[in-house]
Parts: structure tokens; C-alpha cells; sequence
């Protein structure tokens, strides 16, 4: 199950230069798949990876691409999170199902009620952070963990799950909010103070 990217290739004859506008193919088995430029580094390693701004701007679209893509090719435990999640209904849950459907690699997972399973041995569980401090803190060898929805998360749900993730020697946080307020604990944490 090899994962590819490769910058798309011009039709005209003239070279013009890269924009981070400009869509890159990622291949998975020979299907290509396309995906803003913008968002190639979400299969590059960083601790952090911050999504940002308004409604529109594909960061939750782009970022379950990444995700399911990375799932497809890679074995994973991943960790989906946001501050309030009383069901699955409230969790990113049905945007990876969909995007599994729309990339045709429903053969390759399975999805249950509580957790997505890849055949290459990733599994992708769903928590919320603010009723659930405990348990969050309790996980074990988490690869990534995608908090979407990250403007409402609050300074002491960062405090717990950061140390937790970070116990995993290369794990990433990936961060996706629309920011409302200068003053939220993520927009500080990640945009005005940059780890």
C-alpha cells in the first residue's frame, strides 16, 4: 500500500511557477487523489500541525483526506478529539466515513459505532475531552490525534492531552479551529505563542 505525492503537472507548455494554491496528486495504488498544495505538509512530521481560519477554507475536508490516506498506507493509532462530544454524531466520525467513500477505500476500513479500523492495523477511536479527563489521559500510544474544532477547547483540556499524546516518541497533534476570539485558550497557545 504505497501513499505518493507528486506536484501536479502543467498542461501548457509554459513553466509556471508553484503557488501554495496549486493542488497536489497524492496516489494511492494508481488512483489519483487531489488535495491543495497548502495542506502537503500533513504528510510531513511535525509535533503540530495548526489548521486555521474561517468556514470554507477545506481544513476539516483536507485534514480527513490526510488522515485516511495516512491510515491507508501506515499503521496508526489515531485519536480524534474535541472539547464537547456527547455522541458520535458530534465527532468527526461521519466526515471520515464519507471521505472513505468518496476516495473508494471501503474496502480497506471498517467502520463501527465507536472506531474506524484500517487493514494496514490503524484504528481511529473518538473522545471528548471535557466529560471525559480520565480516560483521555489514560491512553496509551496514540500516533496522532486530530482535535477538531480546537477554538473551544479549554487550557486545562490542552494541559492533560498534550503530555499524553507526547508520550509517544513522534507523535503529532493535529489542530483544525475556526478562531473566534484572541483570548481562547488555543488561539494563545498555538498561534500567538507557537510551541
Amino acid at each position: 500500500m504505497a501513499l505518493k505525492s507528486a506536484p501536479r503537472q502543467s498542461r501548457s507548455r509554459q513553466h509556471k511557477p508553484k503557488t501554495s494554491l496549486d493542488p497536489v496528486l497524492v496516489t494511492v495504488e494508481e488512483a489519483p487523489i487531489t488535495l491543495p498544495a497548502k495542506f502537503q505538509f500533513l504528510f510531513e512530521h511535525h509535533r503540530y500541525k495548526v489548521l486555521f481560519g474561517g468556514r470554507g477554507g477545506a481544513k476539516s475536508h483536507s485534514a480527513a483526506r490526510a488522515l485516511i490516506l495516512r491510515c491507508y498506507s501506515e499503521s496508526l493509532r489515531v485519536l480524534c478529539a474535541r472539547e464537547y462530544m456527547a455522541s458520535m454524531a458530534d465527532s468527526v466520525w461521519r466526515l471520515l466515513g464519507d471521505t472513505i467513500y468518496a476516495l473508494k477505500l471501503q474496502d480497506h476500513f471498517t467502520i463501527t459505532r465507536n472506531s474506524i479500523v484500517s487493514s494496514s492495523g490503524s484504528l481511529i477511536i473518538f473522545k471528548g475531552l471535557a466529560h471525559n479527563v480520565q480516560e483521555v489521559k489514560s491512553l496509551e500510544g496514540i500516533d496522532l490525534c486530530w482535535v477538531e474544532e480546537a477554538q473551544s477547547v479549554s487550557h486545562d483540556s490542552w494541559e492533560i492531552l498534550i503530555p499524553t499524546i507526547f508520550r509517544r516518541h513522534n507523535s503529532e497533534i493535529w489542530i483544525t479551529f475556526n478562531p473566534y476570539d484572541e483570548e481562547d485558550p488555543t488561539y494563545d497557545r498555538f498561534i500567538i505563542k507557537t510551541p
